[in-house]
Parts: C-alpha cells; structure tokens; sequence
C-alpha cells in the first residue's frame, strides 16, 4: 500500500508540473503570435499608408517698427510678420491641428515675442500658409543681447529663430491617432530692416521633431 500511495502522488506531480508546462507554452505561442501580428499591421499599415515626413518652412519674414532700449533693463519693441508654410505630402494622411503658437526667439535665453495661431485641418497632399503677426512689447533682454541687437539694428538686419510648436492628430482612413505634439524649429531667420526687404527674403526649412 505504501508503495502503490508513493507511486499515486507521484503520478498526480507529474501531471500537474505537465498541465503548468502546457499552460505556459500556450502563453508563449500566444505571445509570439500577438508580436507577429502586430509587426505584420504595422508592416500593412506602411506598405499602404507609406507616410512621408512633415515639412515647414519660414518663406517671408518682415519686422517694423523695431525698437532696442539702451542697458540696464533693456527691452525690445517689434512687429514680425511671418509667413510659416507646412508641407503635408502624404497621399492618405491627412492632419488636424487643434492648437499652434509661434514663437520669436533671440539667442538661447531672449524671447521677443509669442502669438497663437487658429486650430485648422490639412488636407492630404496640402501646402497651408499661415501668416503670423507676432509683437514684442517691451520683451526684456539681456545687456550681451541689448547690444547685439542695437548692432543688428545698425547693421540693417536682424537674425532670430522661430519656433513653433502644436498639438495634432493624423487622420487615415477616417480613424483618428493619438494626440502628437510637434516641434519645428527654424534658424536663422535674418530679417532686413528696410521696406524693401521682403523681396530678398530667403526661405528657411526648419528642423521638425514630433513626440
């Protein structure tokens, strides 16, 4: 009896660590096919969509009425008009931008002026043109930067960067994505002070970043 006792638990042991191992091979296969699928709906998705990259370009730029105060507690008083093209050559992509702000910067620490822009959508193989009218009122700058700048103002030109920034959605097949925040960050934008010189302006593509 003792013996048929051992004989019996060691067949339900056995068993048991069987099942366990069956258990977990099902969730292994199971693992594996889940990854398998989703790298085959991405891989679908890119043959299909074949998304292509965003572009922006800052393609005029105008400043007037502007005005550097003399050191200590300098500050600056302009009037940027800018002209911010985005390029959106995607066949089956389209966008939707619920908020955008544009940004004049000066050096890495002075910002001159900041404006929203109106939510808007884009169309597929879309180029949009946004103008922008961004003012500085009184932006305090640094001493380093107030003398920069007077020397910009001498010199007949100024150079600045832009930066805009937005919250999108891409939309496909009318199924929306998550929210994305996107970044384009244009430099230098030079800007000649004179009436004329919006002619002579050169576009500048911007570095794009999206997270």
């Amino acid at each position: 009896m003792p013996e048929a006792a051992a004989t019996t638990r060691r067949d339900i042991a056995h068993s048991g660590h069987a099942r366990r191992v069956a258990v977990l091979r099902c969730l292994v296969a199971s693992l594996v096919v889940t990854v398998l699928l989703a790298g085959l709906a991405v891989l679908i998705f890119w043959l299909v969509v074949r998304p292509k990259p965003i572009d922006y370009a800052v393609t005029r730029a105008v400043v007037r009425h502007f005005n550097v105060t003399p050191p200590p507690g300098a500050t600056v008083n302009a009037t940027f008009y800018l002209t911010f093209a985005a390029r959106n050559a995607n066949r089956r992509v389209s966008i939707l931008y619920e908020w955008v702000e544009f940004r004049v910067l000066y050096g890495e620490s002075a910002q001159l002026a900041l404006q929203d822009a109106p939510a808007f959508r884009q169309p597929r193989r879309n180029e949009t043109r946004l103008d922008v009218r961004a003012v500085a009122r009184s932006a305090p700058v640094g001493e380093q930067a107030a003398r920069e700048l007077r020397h910009d103002l001498a010199a007949g030109e100024v150079g600045v960067d832009v930066r805009m920034r937005a919250r999108a959605q891409f939309k496909v097949a009318g199924v929306r994505s998550r929210h994305y925040s996107l970044e384009a960050f244009c430099s230098p934008v030079v800007v000649g002070l004179s009436p004329s010189a919006a002619r002579s302006f050169q576009s500048v593509p911007c570095d794009v970043a999206i997270s």
